[in-house]
C-alpha cells in the first residue's frame, strides 16, 4: 500500500513538470509525458472504474491528442497550477477537474500583468481569440477521421470477433477514451470563450478602447 502511495506521489510530482510545447501551443513529443506518466495514469483511471484500453493508438489518435492539448491547456495567462491540474487530468493521474476552473482568472492575469500600455491588453485578448479560432478547424477534421475509424473498428469487431471479450472491451474502451477527449475539448472551448468574454466586458469598463469592436468581432466564431 505504501509503495502504491509513493508511486502516486511520484507520478503526480512528475505531472507538475511543464509539458513541452511547440508552435501554437501544440505538444512536443516527450517520452516522459507521452509514455511514462500516462502509464501510471491508466492504472489510476482503471481503479476509478474509467474505460482504459490497452490498444496501441493510431497515428490519427495521436494527432487528435496533440491537437487537443493546444485547446485544453488553459490560456497561457492562467495560473501555473491550472496547467499542472490539466496535465494531471490529461495523463489520468487525476479525475476530470476542468469544470472547476474559473474563467475570471484570465482577466485577473491581464489586470495584474504590467503591460506597457492598456491597448496591449486589448491586443492580447484579440490575438488569443484568433489563435484559438485557427486551431479549431484542423482539430474538427481530425475528430471526423477518428470517429470514422472508430465506426470501422466497432463494425469489424461485430463481423470478426464477436466472442472475443478482451478485444470487445478494449475496442469499446478506446472509443470511449476518444470521445472523452473530444468532449473535454468542447468544454475547454466554452471555458476559453467565457474567459475572453469576461475579460472584454471588464476591460471595457476599466480601460475603454477603440479596439472593443475588434474584440467583440473576434469573440463571435461565426464571423471567422
Amino acid at each position: 500500500m505504501a509503495v502504491a502511495g509513493a508511486g502516486l506521489v511520484l507520478a503526480f510530482g512528475l505531472a507538475a513538470c511543464a509539458r513541452p510545447e511547440g508552435d501554437f501551443g501544440r505538444a512536443d513529443p516527450s517520452w516522459m509525458h507521452d509514455e511514462l506518466m500516462p502509464a501510471a495514469g491508466r492504472l489510476n483511471a482503471a481503479k476509478r472504474g474509467e474505460p482504459v484500453s490497452s490498444f496501441n493508438r493510431t497515428d490519427t489518435e495521436r494527432l487528435l491528442a496533440d491537437q487537443a492539448w493546444a485547446l485544453i491547456s488553459p490560456p497561457a495567462a492562467d495560473a501555473w497550477w491550472t496547467k499542472v491540474l490539466v496535465e494531471g487530468q490529461r495523463i489520468r493521474i487525476l479525475p476530470p477537474v476542468d469544470a472547476r476552473f474559473d474563467p475570471a482568472s484570465y482577466y485577473i492575469w491581464l489586470q495584474e500583468t504590467p503591460f506597457r500600455s492598456s491597448e496591449a491588453r486589448w491586443s492580447k485578448v484579440i490575438a488569443d481569440l484568433y489563435s484559438d479560432a485557427d486551431l479549431v478547424p484542423p482539430f474538427c477534421e481530425t475528430v471526423l477521421k477518428v470517429r470514422r475509424a472508430d465506426g470501422e473498428r466497432i463494425a469489424a469487431i461485430g463481423r470478426q470477433l464477436t466472442g472475443e471479450e478482451v478485444w470487445i472491451r478494449n475496442a469499446g474502451a478506446r472509443v470511449a477514451e476518444n470521445e472523452a477527449l473530444i468532449a473535454w475539448v468542447g468544454r475547454a472551448l466554452i471555458y476559453r470563450l467565457k474567459s475572453y468574454r469576461n475579460a472584454i466586458d471588464r476591460l471595457e469598463i476599466e480601460t475603454p478602447s477603440n479596439q472593443l469592436f475588434a474584440a467583440n468581432r473576434a469573440s463571435i466564431p461565426s464571423i471567422r
